[in-house]
Protein backbone atom coordinates (compact mmCIF):
# COMPACT_ATOMS: atom_id res chain seq x y z
CA UNK A 1 0.00 0.00 0.00
CA UNK A 2 1.11 3.48 -0.91
CA UNK A 3 2.30 5.81 1.91
CA UNK A 4 0.44 8.96 1.99
CA UNK A 5 2.54 12.47 2.12
CA UNK A 6 2.81 14.01 5.57
CA UNK A 7 0.40 16.93 3.81
CA UNK A 8 -1.76 14.64 2.61
CA UNK A 9 -2.03 12.59 6.03
CA UNK A 10 -2.45 15.56 8.12
CA UNK A 11 -5.55 16.90 5.67
CA UNK A 12 -6.77 13.90 6.32
CA UNK A 13 -6.54 14.43 10.19
CA UNK A 14 -8.14 17.69 10.02
CA UNK A 15 -11.06 16.22 8.13
CA UNK A 16 -11.63 13.38 10.63
CA UNK A 17 -11.39 15.84 13.39
CA UNK A 18 -13.94 18.27 11.61
CA UNK A 19 -16.39 15.38 11.66
CA UNK A 20 -15.94 14.41 14.99
CA UNK A 21 -16.06 17.84 16.35
CA UNK A 22 -19.88 17.86 14.20
CA UNK A 23 -20.73 14.32 15.33
CA UNK A 24 -19.74 16.37 19.00
CA UNK A 25 -22.08 18.98 18.68
CA UNK A 26 -25.05 16.96 17.61
CA UNK A 27 -24.31 14.57 20.87
CA UNK A 28 -24.05 17.50 23.47
CA UNK A 29 -27.66 18.53 22.05
CA UNK A 30 -28.88 15.01 23.20
CA UNK A 31 -26.84 15.20 26.29
CA UNK A 32 -27.37 18.64 27.33
CA UNK A 33 -29.86 20.13 30.22
CA UNK A 34 -33.40 19.20 30.63
CA UNK A 35 -35.95 20.14 29.65
CA UNK A 36 -35.34 21.03 26.40
CA UNK A 37 -36.54 24.46 24.84
CA UNK A 38 -38.86 24.44 21.56
CA UNK A 39 -35.84 25.17 19.65
CA UNK A 40 -33.91 22.64 20.92
CA UNK A 41 -36.77 19.97 20.08
CA UNK A 42 -37.35 21.32 16.88
CA UNK A 43 -33.58 21.11 16.42
CA UNK A 44 -32.98 17.52 17.24
CA UNK A 45 -35.92 16.26 15.15
CA UNK A 46 -34.42 18.00 12.44
CA UNK A 47 -31.10 16.08 13.63
CA UNK A 48 -32.44 13.21 13.25
CA UNK A 49 -33.18 13.45 10.03
CA UNK A 50 -30.09 14.89 8.84
CA UNK A 51 -28.76 11.65 10.52
CA UNK A 52 -31.05 9.29 9.14
CA UNK A 53 -30.15 10.79 5.58
CA UNK A 54 -26.24 10.26 6.65
CA UNK A 55 -26.87 6.54 6.82
CA UNK A 56 -28.87 6.23 3.82
CA UNK A 57 -26.45 8.10 1.62
CA UNK A 58 -23.52 5.86 2.93
CA UNK A 59 -25.35 2.66 2.36
CA UNK A 60 -26.51 4.02 -1.29
CA UNK A 61 -22.93 4.38 -1.89
CA UNK A 62 -22.58 0.72 -1.01
CA UNK A 63 -25.26 -0.85 -2.50
CA UNK A 64 -24.67 -3.62 -5.53
CA UNK A 65 -25.56 -2.67 -8.82
CA UNK A 66 -24.13 -5.77 -9.85
CA UNK A 67 -25.36 -7.69 -7.16
CA UNK A 68 -22.54 -9.42 -5.30
CA UNK A 69 -19.62 -6.33 -5.62
CA UNK A 70 -20.00 -3.29 -3.61
CA UNK A 71 -19.49 -0.44 -6.53
CA UNK A 72 -17.67 1.50 -3.78
CA UNK A 73 -15.28 -0.61 -2.16
CA UNK A 74 -15.28 -3.25 -4.55
CA UNK A 75 -15.39 -6.14 -1.49
CA UNK A 76 -18.28 -8.80 -2.02
CA UNK A 77 -21.17 -7.74 -0.28
CA UNK A 78 -22.30 -6.72 2.01
CA UNK A 79 -18.79 -4.63 2.41
CA UNK A 80 -17.80 -4.14 5.70
CA UNK A 81 -19.60 -0.71 5.50
CA UNK A 82 -23.01 -2.15 5.07
CA UNK A 83 -22.11 -4.87 8.10
CA UNK A 84 -20.91 -2.25 10.34
CA UNK A 85 -24.49 0.15 9.53
CA UNK A 86 -26.19 -2.73 9.96
CA UNK A 87 -24.55 -3.72 13.29
CA UNK A 88 -25.15 -0.51 14.72
CA UNK A 89 -28.41 0.58 13.82
CA UNK A 90 -29.73 -3.31 14.68
CA UNK A 91 -27.82 -3.20 17.76
CA UNK A 92 -31.05 -4.23 20.29
CA UNK A 93 -29.24 -1.75 22.73
CA UNK A 94 -30.31 1.25 20.85
CA UNK A 95 -32.35 3.57 20.17
CA UNK A 96 -33.00 2.82 16.48
CA UNK A 97 -34.41 -0.55 17.85
CA UNK A 98 -36.58 0.43 20.55
CA UNK A 99 -38.16 3.19 17.95
CA UNK A 100 -39.24 0.21 15.51
CA UNK A 101 -40.29 -1.96 18.48
CA UNK A 102 -42.70 0.69 19.14
CA UNK A 103 -43.62 1.42 15.36
CA UNK A 104 -43.81 -1.87 14.42
CA UNK A 105 -44.42 -4.16 17.52
CA UNK A 106 -45.10 -7.11 15.70
CA UNK A 107 -41.40 -7.46 14.37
Amino acid sequence: MKKLSPLVSDAFRMLREDLYRHLDDAETLATGHWPWSDAETESARALIEDLITVIRGVAALHNTPQGDHCRTCDAMWPCLAIETIHRLVKDPDTEFVNIQNRLRPEL
